[in-house]
């Protein structure tokens, strides 16, 4: 009976709740454990955010960069063309910042609800269908080469956003490649390169 006593009193000593001053949450004591954002590291937070984003729009240049350049291998002048949209100068209240549209790809920098800058990655369909993988598989390289958390300062893999299948996109490529001109969208027609 006095051994079943003592096992009762340890775990009430175990279930009771710890009380701590309000003024105790303000500070990170090694005691309690407690991390709490202060405005110093909200700051931080801040300014690790527009690092962030800076470092996402340079490697969304980059990508579409070097993915043109992979255009330079086709004969076809339609499978060379391309579409550049700038959403900010669009007027229009959006998140959206950035898209690259061509026959075979989609890139889309936006903002999400956190602030974070994002780039979605769109293949076409009917072009893997069309020439294989090949194509796919390069712009996937460049891509994550681009992102690999071993290129800037700061980590940005996790800003990349693939479908997980193919989509139409050529529909929307010839829409916004004939629709009426706009300052904000521009058209490119990359030089065929010989192999």
């Amino acid at each position: 009976m006095a051994k079943k006593s003592q096992n009762h009193n340890q775990n009430q000593q175990q279930t009771q709740s710890k009380t701590i001053n309000p003024s105790q949450i303000l500070t990170n004591s090694e005691e309690d454990q407690m991390t709490v954002i202060k405005e110093a590291t909200e700051v931080v937070l801040e300014a690790n955010l527009e690092q962030r984003n800076l470092d996402v729009e340079e490697a969304y240049h980059s990508i579409v960069k070097q993915t043109r350049e992979l255009l330079t291998a086709f004969d076809s002048l339609k499978y060379r063309m391309s579409v550049s949209v700038d959403h900010r100068n669009s007027g229009k209240p959006t998140n959206l910042i950035h898209e690259y549209l061509s026959s075979f790809h989609n890139f889309t920098l936006t903002r999400n609800r956190f602030g974070y800058w994002m780039i979605y990655v769109s293949y076409d369909e009917d072009a893997l269908t069309r020439f294989g993988d090949k194509l796919f598989n390069r712009m996937l390289r460049v891509v994550f080469n681009t992102t690999n958390s071993t290129v800037g300062s700061i980590n940005i893999e996790n800003c990349i956003r693939i479908d997980h299948c193919a989509t139409d996109i050529q529909p929307f490529f010839i829409n916004r490649l004939f629709s009426q001109e706009l300052d904000y969208v521009t058209v490119h027609t990359e030089e065929k390169v010989p192999s």
